[in-house]
């Protein structure tokens, strides 16, 4: 199996992610991407990828941590875009495994993933510890 860098991407690197983002068919055009990968990054959040050792990314995730409605620390995950030719889905786990990190560095109470990420079997390992919601 194939073991994934995760690079979080700087504002002038974003465009490196555009084909992972390009290829969920959901999104418009480059300067959408940039333009919303600017915006998540100036606020605070960030744009994670997943880099295998030849260089090339497979898997994309942005992230925020505003307050939620009780004032608890969250992070959020609006994207989570991955290529995979693996039924493990080492770029998708990798990235999970970073949320966590980050979740767990930032004292956050909960992790919001994408509504299909939430569905997927390889989330489950972020509702282990008692403190993340399911």
């Amino acid at each position: 199996m194939p073991r994934f860098a995760i690079q979080a991407l700087k504002i002038r690197e974003l465009e490196e992610a555009w084909p992972i983002v390009r290829s969920s068919g959901s999104h418009a055009n480059v300067d959408w991407w940039i333009a919303n990968g600017d915006e998540i990054i100036s606020d605070g959040g960030g744009v994670l990828v997943a880099r295998a050792p030849d260089g090339r990314i497979h898997g994309v995730a942005t992230f925020k941590v505003p307050l939620n409605e009780t004032k608890e620390r969250v992070v959020t995950v609006p994207m989570l875009i991955t290529f995979e030719l693996s039924r493990n889905a080492p770029a998708r786990s990798a990235l999970l495994h970073a949320l966590k990190r980050i979740a767990t560095k930032q004292d956050c109470t909960h992790i919001i993933l994408p509504t299909a990420a939430k569905c997927d079997p390889l989330a489950e390992h972020l509702r282990a510890p008692a403190h993340y919601a399911s």
